[in-house]
Order: structure tokens, then sequence, then C-alpha cells
């Protein structure tokens, strides 16, 4: 499980819970949607972006 620095940077709190839950479930998760998960707890307006984030369509080009 790898969290880039930017993330550590950019949302600590996150992060960290993000790093709890991968702690919890063990390998059956990856880091990108337990931090996704840790987001949307704290922020659940950002739903949308969420979303398109886990589909992977930030790759495009």
């Amino acid at each position: 499980m790898q969290f880039s620095l930017v993330r550590w940077v950019l949302a600590p709190r996150t992060t960290l819970q993000a790093r709890r839950l991968v702690a919890e479930f063990g390998s059956g998760m990856d880091a990108q949607t337990a931090w996704v998960m840790a987001r949307l707890a704290r922020h659940p307006d950002e739903l949308p972006y969420a979303m398109w984030h886990l589909n992977g369509e930030e790759q495009t080009g």
C-alpha cells in the first residue's frame, strides 16, 4: 500500500483514515479505493469527483 506524498501534504487526515481502512480490510482493499472511501466519509459532496477518479477517467491521453 502506497500513498503519494502529495496526498499526505494536501489531505493528511484523509490519508491517515485511508491507511486505517487498508489495515482493517487487509489485502482486500487497495490504497486508491480506501482513500476515496475516507474522503467521501468527510466530504460526501465530492461523490461525482470520486466516481470519476475510481473509474480511471483521469488517465485519458
